[in-house]
């Protein structure tokens, strides 16, 4: 076919060089984006947070609450209603002069029996029309930090500063519970959890906060989770404004992202773990705690995580929400001047999209490079009718996943076996590619992999990161030119053991302790079994986008990878001999 050439007829030396020896330059490409990766994740070498929105002016406003007897009062109380917490938590909220209601909410999915009942109270804004609300969201069963909610609460109802609406929403049943609350407040139809509708509502939600108290020994400290649904993060400001106001004099208590420690904190080089724990909780950490459900709803949340009241005075503790509130009741306008795409390194240093997306680039060039090279040298292009095989069955399988355990499955976990099967069953090999359509196939797929994973780098750039830096070496080694038979049975090998279930095991087991987790889980088919259970359900109740992706684009390309691993390059070129020869044949006899 006829390449790029320039106005005289010759390819431009400068790519006809990187044609000539494409694998020598694409080496360079994926091992220079790893080192620019190295240098622009280390803090050191990262942006400083800074405030964009300065009407939050976070830590400048003088806390006064001083309810700390009503904390131990409400915790108390709790305690001895334990199994009547709903009516004892709305007795509380009127009795301090506030309006509080129940909602029942239920799943209408076969694969997930969930049910709860949420309470929620509303302060009404004194100083205007409420056109705007602030949520504050706690665990119905975190004692701590439901009393620590109460008696702010309580203390809030007393003050003549808010000019937005607060809500307080003690959530029953975790993240769906939130997403029914939410789904409700917005008048949105949920596909999978009914609700009651709320009696009582009001405006834009301006920002929203989480609280829950961390268990822990250790020197007390504030964890902050940021990371929202499907690789969606919070506006920094409203981040960089909880650090700024736990880092002030008054409060003098160390945030923490990503459960990771600093380096200044445990004496040791631990400073890449933020960001590599960032990336891994973005990728494949759909849902961290009662905040990330708020993404979906264009709600910018954090939940914080205060110290329990062992190790932190709870008066200092409270008086973070009230600052926090504070500074969300400043906020002129919804949360839009800072960034939305970004890398935490550390609580004080970020990287931005501008800085980061050049890794995925150079990552993805070897793709490119060798789409084209494959391009010029084709003898023919037709579609590979395999490559859309492949696709179809992947969202034949998507859809009837969806539809199966939405609807009729009666054992999930016994279901889920089968799905499990029919997912490791390599179609690349009971379905070969005919040999005139091989070079078209990996021109389409090299192509497909490169185009697929820049687009899915823009909504969740640690997801597309971490399937390229695996996909990119193995698809171009597996599907280059190979004469020899044992060769091709060593790629298809390779292949076969690095199936998205295999890479995943190996790297649960090996990779997240290299991440500081300690906690490993459990081998064997059950351990395959839960997670693939957990895809579904995330992806039906809360729209995880994981599932669908593996199944339709990179389990299709694994098995697209599986065809060309087992050919011979010399049955492709004989049957190109013959093709050239009939139709050299037919220009003489025309």
């Amino acid at each position: 076919m006829r390449a790029l050439v320039t106005s005289s007829g010759q390819r431009h030396y400068l790519l006809q060089q990187v044609l000539d020896r494409p694998g020598f330059w694409s080496l360079i490409c994926y091992l220079g984006a790893i080192y620019y990766a190295s240098l622009i994740l280390d803090y050191r070498n990262a942006e400083h947070t800074r405030i964009s929105e300065h009407a939050l002016m976070p830590g400048l406003v003088v806390e006064r609450f001083d309810k700390d007897g009503a904390v131990v009062e409400y915790l108390q109380g709790l305690r001895k209603q334990k199994d009547h917490k709903r009516s004892y938590i709305c007795q509380v909220m009127k009795q301090n002069g506030m309006s509080c209601h129940t909602q029942r909410w239920w799943s209408a999915l076969k694969v997930t029996n969930i049910s709860g009942t949420n309470i929620y109270a509303v302060l009404r804004a004194p100083r205007a029309v409420g056109v705007e609300a602030i949520v504050f969201a706690v665990d119905l069963h975190q004692r701590e930090a439901a009393a620590m909610v109460m008696a702010y609460a309580a203390f809030a109802r007393q003050q003549i500063y808010w000019a937005r609406d607060l809500f307080f929403v003690f959530v029953d049943g975790g993240a769906p519970g939130m997403d029914a609350w939410l789904s409700e407040y917005h008048l949105v139809r949920h596909s999978a959890l009914r609700a009651d509708r709320l009696p009582e509502m009001g405006g834009v939600i301006i920002g929203g906060v989480a609280v829950k108290s961390h268990t822990g020994n250790s020197l007390p400290h504030l964890k902050l989770e940021v990371n929202h649904l499907n690789g969606q993060l919070p506006n920094l400001d409203l981040l960089n404004s909880m650090v700024r106001i736990a880092g002030s004099g008054k409060f003098a208590i160390s945030p923490v992202i990503y459960d990771a420690p600093h380096q200044e904190q445990d004496g040791k080089d631990s400073h890449m773990l933020v960001p590599l724990r960032a990336m891994y909780t973005q990728a494949f950490v759909a849902v961290v705690g009662l905040h990330s459900v708020m993404g979906k709803y264009g709600v910018q949340a954090i939940t914080v995580a205060v110290p329990p009241l062992n190790l932190f005075p709870v008066r200092k503790s409270t008086r973070l929400l009230e600052a926090i509130a504070r500074a969300l009741n400043n906020v002129l306008e919804r949360f839009h001047q800072s960034y939305f795409l970004y890398i935490l390194t550390s609580p004080d240093n970020f990287v931005s999209i501008a800085y980061f997306m050049p890794i995925i680039g150079g990552l993805l060039l070897p793709l490119a490079i060798f789409a084209y090279r494959d391009w010029t040298n084709l003898y023919e292009l037709v579609f590979p009718r395999s490559l859309l095989v492949m696709h179809a069955v992947g969202l034949l399988s998507w859809w009837l996943c969806s539809t199966y355990f939405s609807y009729y499955t009666s054992n999930p976990r016994a279901d889920v076996m089968y799905m499990g099967i029919s997912m490791v069953i390599p179609w690349g090999l009971l379905l070969p590619s005919p040999v005139t359509e091989i070079r078209s196939l990996r021109f389409f797929l090299l192509l497909e992999c490169c185009l697929a994973t820049a687009s899915v780098s823009l909504v969740n750039f640690s997801l597309a990161v971490c399937f390229a830096l695996l996909a990119v070496p193995l698809m171009i080694k597996c599907t280059m030119d190979n004469d020899s038979k044992s060769r091709a049975l060593v790629r298809t090998a390779l292949v076969l053991a690095c199936h998205p279930a295999g890479i995943m095991t190996v790297f649960l087991f090996y990779g997240r302790p290299i991440l500081g987790f300690r906690k490993t889980p459990a081998a064997g088919p059950d351990f395959l079994i839960s997670a693939l259970l957990r895809l579904i359900k995330e992806h039906l109740v809360y729209g995880s986008n994981v599932l669908p992706l593996l199944l339709v684009l990179v389990l299709p390309m694994w098995n697209s990878m599986l065809s060309l691993a087992l050919v011979k390059i010399k049955k492709v070129e004989a049957v190109e001999h013959d093709g050239t020869a009939e139709l050299e044949n037919k220009e003489v006899k025309s």
